[in-house]
């Protein structure tokens, strides 16, 4: 009886060994999986850490090239009004070349100082046009002040209106609405934004057409500046994209995309805003939305 007792004590023990050793080998290969797991877990952390140090350089190189392309494309802006005032400046050139040669075969005094009058009223003009170039091309931070809309856009005209002869039967309408409350903004960003939306209405009429820049009021805090052409218009697919950097629709070669992206930075920057309605094969008309003087205060 003892003996069987044994035996069986024996056998439950040695059962229980093979289950303890099972249970170790299970554990064991749990642990290599688990350090594999982990090893691999670590592969991959690195893996991704690495690739997000390469895709954080890549977006530090976009941003760059794109503030390298936003200034060139306002240079760009810069190259095509001094351009467009070539005239400008050549007029009064031409005016003061013209009265000093009469100064020179003249002993008459009456004419000498009449002519010297004439110089130096074509000196001034050509100085007010230089200064206006100069400060166009400034790139500095919003340097806002109380203007009137009107005058702004008359500015801006005298620098575009010449450049507009390049296009085929372009017809260029001021609409002028009068006693508009002052805009707190930067003239030379305003200048700079309108530009680039008027070249962009002349460039959708490949075949000429009336222009229309207007002025106007839209409810208490904004003066409005549009422009309207009968030109190509826009598909509604794309009016949402064509503030968006390097978006164009014009032909490979004919546009970088930037023009109108830089517009709604410029106006953004004065607390003012862009809006576009278009319907394809119709025309566009943009509209420029600057703050009122009170309203600008307010914010």
């Amino acid at each position: 009886m003892m003996e069987e007792e044994n035996e069986s004590r024996e056998k439950k023990f040695r059962e229980c060994e093979i289950q303890l050793e099972d249970i170790r080998g299970l554990a064991l290969a749990r642990e290599k999986l688990l350090l594999a797991n982990i090893k691999e877990l670590n592969e991959v952390y690195d893996a991704l850490r690495e690739k997000i140090g390469e895709l954080r350089k890549r977006d530090e190189r976009i941003r760059s090239l794109d503030e390298v392309l936003t200034r060139a494309n306002r240079l760009s802006s810069l190259g095509e009004l001094a351009a467009s005032i070539a005239h400008e400046i050549k007029n009064p050139l031409i005016s003061i070349q013209g009265f000093a040669k009469r100064i020179e075969t003249t002993a008459d005094a009456d004419k000498i100082a009449k002519y010297a009058t004439f110089i130096e009223k074509e000196s001034e003009r050509l100085s007010t046009v230089l200064v206006r170039l100069l400060d166009f091309s400034r790139m500095n931070e919003p340097n806002r002040e109380y203007l009137d809309v009107n005058t702004i856009v008359g500015d801006t005209v005298l620098f575009i209106e010449h450049h507009l002869t390049r296009f085929r039967k372009v017809d260029l309408t001021i609409e002028r609405e009068e006693a508009l409350p002052k805009v707190y903004v930067d003239k030379v960003h305003v200048q700079q934004a309108l530009v680039n939306v008027v070249m962009n209405a002349a460039q959708a009429m490949p075949e000429g057409g009336p222009l229309i820049i207007g002025t106007g009021r839209t409810g208490d805090r904004y003066i409005f500046i549009s422009v309207s052409d009968r030109g190509t218009g826009i598909e509604e697919q794309h009016l949402e994209k064509i503030f968006e950097p390097f978006f164009t629709t014009k032909p490979k070669g004919e546009g970088t995309g930037l023009g109108l992206s830089l517009s709604r930075k410029l106006l953004e920057a004065n607390n003012g805003k862009i809006e576009v309605t278009s319907i394809k094969g119709e025309g566009s008309t943009f509209r420029l939305l600057l703050p009122v003087g009170e309203s600008a205060e307010r914010e």
